[in-house]
């Protein structure tokens, strides 16, 4: 190449496009004069490094940073160019060629045409992605064009729609306003619902298309599906109306229709949502909590909530079944399966709780010979009679439930490790009573008032009693406090419930001075006899604004601003400000 420079350097000359070839080290081989005029190349160009030409040119500076072929449309001098770059490569030689061709007029629409139908292309696919629906129609109202979602919210057809007229469809039933026409009378942006043939609701806003001259020229409108979101507004609506009575105390309070679920402390509202979560999928639940805390009806509150709810809730206590007649009680068995067998065989408890839920407590108490058996149903969801041949199919869903730590017992060898995280899938832990102490006014309450239900009485507790009953820790939980209620109330002579025993002895007596009965009442002195000193004067209303106070403070600590923390209580920010200055709680303001 180099013995034949000048001939070489003739062709490149005689092409009527720009050329320029550089070699591996980045120097310039051989350019034509059309490159040095666009470029504006020196004649000693050649032989020398492609930026130390002119460091400032931009297109030197691109071909020097190339490393792959490109093809590309640039701007020269306010002319078009198509700028090619092709890698040169074998035994003799290694380098780059460049290639500039000047855009004609009929390729330059070419080019745009082509980049117009790229932008169509694009403009389609983003279209038809939308989730809303796309409704386009001209200057009189004729449909021009529906993306897919248009179907599939309003089940119309494309042959149903395209060409029509929308004061036709309107006149037709199709729905029952359009905000297409609002638009073209007015010429203005409309947002309105809208209720389909089907019944469905339609959030719409129609946009007017303008020319530069400024007619209208068409019709954009982009519609949403809202019948669900319409369906859980009324939802929270109703659920809003439900606990409006609890909201000047700051509570949530929920009652099962089997039994009681009180949720009134940041931590147990937790843990509602979290079941709410929860209950509409099929996962294993494992319910950790202390004696008493209530986990049996916070398994009943995911059975009530999920879509087993119409089928079978069953509990079984596993440490209050024989371990020798547990595997039948729950697996069943054949006719004469063992000696003392019913003729007819048994049907186990998982069969009954077929579609529905089965909760086993005390699972940690489960023989260990009987965990592998039910491990087996939770994984293969069949059983095995005992003294049958062939397995049985179930659809159970599985919570269990159990105050000791499985995963110690795991490691100590007495409960199977693959079982654990079987039953493991999703963890709720029920914290004791003593963590959330501001909920025993509110069971006080709902507790005296089942006990003046059942017996037909209308007694009353003494609020003097409520501070004493703050400080004491409960160990058994809400059982006890539902015991000591219970004792406290069948016990009393009159109607005005003063005096409570508590610990596992009683050793420790909360009385309260008598007073005149309800109505007419005032409050006494409660006093704490055993170890835990005198207490002052505490009404209900005390009772109450301390653990509204506590409330406020623990979501503020979690939550961190004041809007955050009013919209976990379900109340005004304006309220949290006022209540936290009412009860001298301290808010940064830049919290917020």
């Amino acid at each position: 190449m180099k013995k034949q420079k000048d001939f070489v350097q003739k062709i490149f000359n005689a092409l009527p496009h720009a050329l320029m070839l550089i070699n591996g080290e980045g120097r310039i081989d051989f350019f034509n004069e059309e490159m040095a005029r666009l470029l504006k190349l020196p004649p000693n160009a050649a032989g020398r490094e492609l930026q130390g030409v002119d460091p400032h040119n931009s297109i030197l500076k691109m071909i020097a940073n190339s490393r792959r072929e490109e093809k590309k449309n640039i701007k020269i001098s306010d002319k078009k160019y198509y700028y090619r770059l092709y890698l040169l490569e074998n035994e003799d030689y290694t380098g780059k060629l460049i290639l500039l061709m000047e855009q004609t007029a009929l390729e330059s629409l070419n080019v745009e045409l082509a980049e117009t139908r790229g932008r169509k292309e694009e403009m389609d696919k983003i279209l038809e992605s939308s989730f809303d629906y796309i409704f386009l129609t001209d200057a009189q109202g004729n449909v021009e064009r529906i993306n897919e979602a248009y179907t599939r919210i309003t089940g119309y057809e494309p042959d149903e729609i395209l060409g029509e007229n929308i004061y036709e469809l309107v006149k037709r039933g199709y729905f029952d306003r359009a905000a297409t026409i609002d638009v073209i009378e007015t010429k203005e942006t409309i947002t309105l619902t809208q209720t389909l043939k089907s019944g469905k609701t339609v959030l719409v806003t129609g946009n007017p298309i303008f020319a530069e001259t400024g007619e209208l020229t068409g019709v954009v409108t982009n519609g949403r599906d809202i019948t669900e979101l319409n369906r859980l507004k009324n939802e929270i609506k109703k659920a809003e109306s439900l606990s409006q009575h609890y909201q000047n105390e700051l509570l949530k309070i929920q009652m099962d229709k089997t039994g009681d679920y009180i949720v009134a402390s940041p931590k147990m509202i937790e843990i509602a949502d979290l079941v709410n979560r929860i209950a509409r999928v099929d996962s294993t639940v494992l319910i950790n909590g202390e004696s008493g805390v209530g986990k049996e009806i916070v398994a009943r509150e995911i059975h009530r909530n999920s879509l087993r709810d119409d089928k079978p809730y069953i509990s079984v206590n596993c440490a209050a079944i024989p371990d020798n007649l547990l595997e039948s009680e729950l697996f069943g068995y054949e006719p004469g399966a063992f000696t003392g067998a019913s003729k007819s065989g048994k049907m186990g408890i998982f069969q009954l709780a077929d579609g529905g839920t089965l909760l086993l407590d005390e699972i940690a108490e489960l023989p260990f010979y009987l965990q592998a058996k039910l491990l087996r149903a939770i994984q293969e969801n069949e059983i095995m009679r005992i003294g049958a041949s062939a397995p049985i199919a179930i659809d159970v869903r599985l919570i269990t439930a159990t105050n000791r730590d499985l995963w110690k017992m795991v490691k100590d060898r007495q409960f199977r490790e693959d079982l654990y995280y079987r039953l493991n899938v999703i963890q709720i832990r029920i914290p004791p009573l003593r963590e959330r102490k501001e909920e025993i006014p509110v069971f006080i309450d709902y507790f005296i008032g089942m006990l003046n239900k059942k017996y037909n009485l209308n007694r009353q507790f003494n609020p003097d009693l409520i501070k004493g009953m703050l400080e004491y820790e409960w160990p058994g939980n809400i059982r006890e406090l539902r015991n000591v209620l219970e004792q406290a109330f069948v016990t009393t002579p009159g109607a005005l419930i003063s005096e409570i025993k508590m610990g596992p002895a009683q050793e420790i007596h909360l009385n309260a001075d008598p007073i005149t009965p309800p109505g007419q009442a005032t409050p006494g002195e409660g006093k704490i006899i055993g170890n835990t000193g005198e207490s002052g004067k505490f009404t209900l209303k005390d009772a109450m604004q301390q653990f509204e106070a506590e409330i406020i403070k623990q979501t503020l600590a979690e939550h961190v601003t004041t809007r955050k923390a009013a919209a976990a209580l379900g109340v005004s920010q304006a309220t949290i400000w006022r209540k936290a200055k009412q009860y001298d709680i301290s808010i940064e303001e830049n919290r917020d």
